[in-house]
């Protein structure tokens, strides 16, 4: 698979600096922004087939069902938080970033002020915290400090997971690995009911990820194998595509250059905010990003 490559940080950096005089490089717009829109797209269609099981062929791009069901998750992965909006500022907001600003920035929980960091945390109000205790104070708060306006916040409720019966779930048709026929998972195992075939369910998942399986494309005829396909994608592997999803969105509804800059700026505030994201989209080490990204931030 011919891959986008990820963009330069020279050009992000020269995009804002002429931004910031209020001159809009269609040029450079142009480039920044297309390039980040295949790479997103690129990402975004690695995650579907590690959830659907659909694999584009490296040729004509015809998307190909692998035979291994079992294995794939209908869901997006990443955080199981969600944004939600501060109710002062009302600036969209992850807990799990409320946490981390407090351990990179330590403060007060009532002034929110910042500590001064010796033996022991102090605050000029009086109030003091040993390392220990305010790591493990920020774990079990429900009301912290927003990013933005530093008023507090109260933790949002985890979202509710849909409850279905098991007896309505669909099961996955299996095949057995050793005569090819109808296979069924039960009591916790693998069992085939024509050779009476009988494998542990743990065990037999852990084979089919090892498995290299051959596909072949209805389209082109081109055949290749699995491993090396996964192989490819090692660098656009990850569990929270939605940022990706959502650029690629929003990108194609862009009419003028301020929106364009606008959709580029919300997804680097995005990786910004999400750490080891940012190396999927940009080309330099984990550290220079996140200095790029600090100096980028408004």
């Amino acid at each position: 698979m011919n891959w986008a490559p990820r963009v330069k940080p020279i050009k992000i950096r020269q995009l804002y600096r002429y931004a910031r005089l209020g001159i809009y490089d269609d040029l450079l717009l142009h480039d920044v922004g297309w390039e980040l829109y295949a790479r997103c797209a690129d990402i975004a269609t690695v995650a579907d087939v590690f959830r659907e099981g659909h694999v584009p062929c490296p040729k004509c791009r015809t998307k190909i069902k692998r035979r291994i069901d079992p294995l794939f998750s209908k869901n997006n992965g990443g955080t199981r938080e969600g944004w939600f909006r501060c109710p002062h500022c009302t600036q969209r907001l992850l807990w799990r970033d409320c946490r981390q600003a407090l351990r990179d920035t330590p403060r007060c929980f009532d002034c929110r002020a910042v500590l001064h960091k010796k033996v022991v945390l102090r605050c000029s109000c009086g109030k003091t915290w040993s390392q220990e205790a305010y790591k493990q104070s920020i774990r079990t708060r429900v009301l912290l400090p927003c990013l933005h306006c530093l008023e507090l916040v109260r933790r949002p409720d985890p979202p509710q997971m849909e409850r279905t019966s098991r007896n309505r779930r669909a099961a996955p048709e299996l095949q057995c690995p050793k005569c090819q026929s109808v296979a069924l998972h039960q009591h916790g195992n693998i069992e085939c009911t024509t050779c009476g075939y009988k494998r542990r369910w743990r065990d037999y998942r852990k084979s089919l990820k090892k498995k290299d399986e051959k596909l072949e494309c209805s389209g082109c005829g081109y055949t290749f194998r699995w491993q090396a396909w996964r192989k490819s994608t090692r660098s656009l592997r990850t569990g929270n595509p939605i940022p990706a999803r959502d650029f690629v969105k929003r990108w194609l509804m862009c009419r003028t250059s301020q929106q364009r800059m606008i959709q580029i700026d919300t997804l680097l505030q995005t990786l910004h905010g999400r750490g080891p994201l940012a190396p999927l989209f940009i080309d330099s080490g984990e550290r220079n990003i996140r200095q790029m990204l600090d100096d980028l931030a408004p």
